[in-house]
């Protein structure tokens, strides 16, 4: 019994040694605990879809996740370091293909990386919807009020976001091109008091993402004029889209990818995805995140990766024509 057990450990020996590298390291990843970067604050929509999901994942992986979150300068802080950090499967960051990733490239020239070539995609893991919104109090009832209205007083009326160059600012900026319209964008320091402000009806509308307003939305105090996406929101499910209303795709919603360093092995990048996958299918995970306002959508690498590569020159455009400058720039 002794031999044949030792023959065992030989044959399995024999094949680890003809495996490549990669592979040899993927059949016991991982054996130590995983950093997770969120490039924003603790109880944001990033940090709690990353604590959700992640947690799963490690249950799975059976080692502990770690949540590092490193706020500041728009996610760039967080980015460097992931870019930095080694490629062996033990660091990964979170960020937004559709949005702050591509759009820093043109915000940030001074960025010492670029996404497109220094991150690896790994996964999708979902999306939170946006809707253009007006104060309750105001005459304006349609998509299509809100754009004659801003057409009949160019310059008057005016948006909201939470600062300069952050996707609020950049997708009310694109809105107004779309439409056509000239806004004056109001940046806010505080959501806080832009909710305030949009209630009170001082500022004239708001794109933002559904989870920011929906309180303020179902109790009357604002109204949402369409869904800033491709469908319609689960949230929201009697208010049309943007396109729907005859305005063209707009598509304002925030997406949740997973990436890894440049360079991260092939086996690695696959056995994460799948484990995203599996915590996805999971039903306490799909009501965690409807929950807090995301829908769970699992994408490949090749669908992130497509998605930064066609956001960049959009963004680079819009943000170049409307003269966009970073918040501290």
């Amino acid at each position: 019994m002794r031999g044949k057990t030792l023959r065992s450990l030989g044959a399995l020996g024999a094949v680890a040694l003809l495996l490549p590298l990669g592979t040899a390291r993927a059949l016991d990843y991982p054996t130590r605990p995983i950093r997770l970067i969120v490039p924003f604050a603790a109880s944001g929509v990033t940090d709690i879809v990353a604590r959700i999901v992640f947690d799963k994942v490690g249950q799975q992986l059976g080692q502990q996740v770690i949540i590092d979150n490193r706020p500041g300068a728009g996610g760039t802080i967080a980015v460097d370091l992931a870019v930095h950090a080694a490629p062996d499967g033990y660091t990964f960051i979170i960020g937004d293909p559709s949005g702050s990733l591509p759009a820093n490239i043109t915000l940030y020239p001074t960025l010492k990386y670029d996404p497109r070539k220094d991150l690896a995609p790994i996964a999708m893991i979902g999306t939170t919807g946006a809707a253009v919104t007006v104060p309750a109090s105001s005459p304006v009832k349609s998509l299509k009020d809100l754009v004659e209205l801003a057409k009949a007083k160019p310059d008057e009326l005016t948006f909201v976001s939470v600062g300069n160059g952050t996707p609020g600012h950049l997708n009310g900026e694109k809105f107004s091109r779309l439409v056509g319209i000239k806004a004056v964008h109001v940046p806010y320091r505080v959501m806080s008091q832009a909710v305030t402000d949009i209630i009170a009806g001082r500022v004239s509308f708001w794109i933002v993402p559904i989870p920011g307003l929906l309180q303020q939305i179902n109790a009357g105090q604002v109204r949402a004029l369409a869904v800033a996406g491709d469908a319609r929101s689960r949230d929201l499910p009697g208010v049309p889209t943007v396109e729907e209303t005859g305005f063209g795709r707009f598509d304002a919603s925030t997406t949740y990818a997973l990436f890894g360093p440049a360079g991260t092995p092939k086996e690695i990048v696959e056995r994460m995805h799948d484990e995203i996958r599996k915590a996805l299918d999971s039903a306490e995970v799909q009501e965690k995140l409807r929950k807090a306002g995301v829908e769970p959508k699992i994408g490949s690498p090749e669908q992130v990766k497509a998605m930064l590569e066609e956001r960049t020159p959009q963004w680079a455009e819009v943000i170049k024509s409307a003269g966009i400058r970073a918040e501290g720039r």
